[in-house]
């Protein structure tokens, strides 16, 4: 891990006011350089699928409290909605994270998503990889994304693993199988700086510490974990969710210092 690495930090979706006024307060006082205010939260089987947009004022207040707001979306028209909710309320060096999560692999709706994104030089995209082992088609979303002019200076690549098989060797029980080479491999190819997701490839909060030590061996640009101040009573990922003390702790052993 590079020694002033990207933090992206909070709970895996926005729930409450008090929940995202902690996690505002918690992360400005770190030096979090994202926020995780995630709105729409695709899920496997019908659940808790985010706020939507009732939840946009939850963006403005996260710029309001002067920290920069990041989420997932879906669609074209949510990065719209986002942009609107916090453009206008970021302080003058702020900027708004989107991201084109593993479940969305459609590449009409991810040239649109960063057509959208591009109009505004202070909002980032970030790509994760598709759940699946395909170097290819990894590499194909990031063509796609810079085919439509949006600027490589603003993009991040994201790395959360693949989902495993039952036939793959899994002895820990980790979320996501994790092929480290191949991630430092489509950042050298592609150019665009890597983010580690320790929470998606953990899986609980044992392996969120193990995989993010494991990280810390190879050329990551940063981190995107998942933090709640109850975890316990999470509606999404309550396993996988660390305290902000928790995060403290793995930054610490990462040998990242905090941001001030």
């Amino acid at each position: 891990m590079v020694q002033r690495p990207i933090i992206i930090a909070g709970p895996c979706s926005a729930e409450t006011d008090e929940q995202m006024d902690i996690a505002f307060r918690e992360a400005g006082s770190r030096g979090v350089d994202f926020v995780r205010v995630n709105l729409w939260k695709p899920r496997d089987i019908p659940a808790f699928d985010g706020l939507k947009e009732k939840g946009l004022y939850l963006l403005t207040r996260a710029a309001q409290a002067g920290v920069n707001p990041g989420l997932e979306v879906m669609f074209p028209d949510h990065v719209s909605m986002a942009m609107d909710a916090v453009l206008p309320h970021l302080k003058p060096e702020g900027k708004l994270l989107v991201w084109i999560g593993a479940r969305n692999q459609n590449h009409f709706l991810q040239r649109e998503i960063a057509r959208v994104a591009s109009q505004d030089p202070r909002v980032m995209l970030m790509v994760k990889n598709q759940p699946w082992p395909n170097d290819k088609h990894w590499e194909g979303i990031i063509s796609h994304v810079l085919d439509v002019g949006f600027p490589k200076e603003r993009l991040l690549n994201c790395y959360r693993g693949i989902a495993p098989s039952p036939s793959d060797h899994n002895p820990e029980e980790f979320r996501n199988i994790v092929d480290f080479e191949s991630a430092m491999s489509m950042k050298q190819k592609t150019g665009v700086p890597m983010i580690f997701d320790p929470s998606h490839t953990g899986g609980s909060v044992p392996n969120v510490f193990r995989m993010g030590e494991m990280s810390a061996e190879y050329d990551f640009d940063g981190i995107i974990i998942e933090i709640h101040h109850d975890p316990e009573h999470a509606l999404t990922d309550s396993k996988q969710q660390l305290t902000w003390q928790q995060f403290d702790e793995l930054m610490e052993k990462m040998h990242i210092a905090p941001k001030q």
